[in-house]
């Protein structure tokens, strides 16, 4: 890991001129452990369907070095997202990162499919979490380029971030993020040893991992969770101990009640769902009208 001291502006410093407020935090990394390999030497992957599962952490450092190979290439447009990039690009990350790994081309359609988009997506945010939402200003804002693009890239997709239509869909994707109730915290690499070893994890670890909380922020969080997990239980005719208990002994009201409101709510998640899509499906046709102006530009410039 590289590690680099990252200065707190509304730090004072002291009389020598040492800054005295920041904190070490992740730089970029270069992956010497995929990248510097003796020739011939490839990493092993273990999957499980279109997901690698192990060993240990190869899986997360897959992912990273795919994510490396795009950011220092400076072949794909970030303002596009992964879909719509150029298909011979993607191909030369195939052929690069296949140098690296044990990949036969059975892993290829989801490598360059699933996973890099997935990577392709998270560097983007990292990037725009770290170094632009961060700053209030252009000024700022420029002069805190990450490492990994150069000054022409990091300008193109500071414009396209501030473009209303863009402005108007992370509005709309925070006021979403809001609505939620029931959410989760996992996060790369949060599994026990017993599992790193390629074990996927049971539905049941699923759920543990992914809802453990260990501030006090989170106990509103959890007492909703817990009232919400009661309220199924309850319209299942479930108690405490998974029994399910007989129609006497379930929730007052009568069978039609429950039903009406089983319907209710069965209703109400399909309607959200079907808003997620439309979002999707909008955002998908705006980045895509997007990238066919820049494109029609170019042409003109030419």
């Amino acid at each position: 890991m590289v590690k680099r001291f990252r200065e707190d502006p509304n730090g004072d410093e002291s009389a020598l001129g040492l800054c005295t407020a920041g904190k070490w935090v992740r730089g970029t990394s270069t992956l010497p452990k995929v990248f510097d390999q003796p020739n011939g030497s490839k990493l092993e992957l273990v999957w499980k369907g279109r997901q690698p599962v192990g060993p240990r952490k190869h899986p997360s450092l897959f992912s990273e070095s795919l994510g490396v190979l795009m950011a220092t290439s400076h072949r794909f447009d970030w303002t596009k997202n992964w879909e719509l990039q150029d298909v011979g690009n993607k191909e030369w990350l195939w052929d690069n990162i296949k140098d690296k790994w044990e990949l036969d081309e059975t892993r290829k359609e989801p490598t360059l499919a699933l996973i890099s988009g997935d990577e392709f997506r998270n560097k983007k945010s990292k990037w725009k979490r770290n170094f632009y939402t961060r700053y209030a200003t252009y000024e700022e804002r420029i002069s805190h380029r990450p490492e990994q693009l150069s000054q022409q890239e990091w300008v193109q997709l500071m414009e396209f971030w501030d473009t209303p239509e863009h402005q108007a869909i992370s509005k709309r994707n925070r006021a979403n993020r809001a609505k939620q109730i029931a959410k989760h915290l996992l996060w790369k690499n949060k599994f026990s040893p017993s599992r790193e070893a390629g074990a996927p994890p049971s539905l049941g670890d699923l759920f543990e991992d992914s809802h453990k909380f260990t501030t006090h922020d989170a106990l509103l969080m959890i007492n909703q969770e817990n009232t919400l997990y009661h309220k199924m239980k309850d319209l299942a005719g479930i108690d405490e101990h998974g029994t399910q208990l007989p129609s006497r002994m379930r929730s007052i009201g009568s069978d039609a009640s429950r039903r009406h409101g089983r319907v209710s709510r069965l209703a109400e998640m399909q309607r959200v769902a079907q808003e997620k899509e439309e979002e999707r499906r909008l955002e998908i046709e705006e980045i895509k009208r997007q990238a066919q102006e820049k494109d029609e530009q170019r042409r003109h410039m030419k």
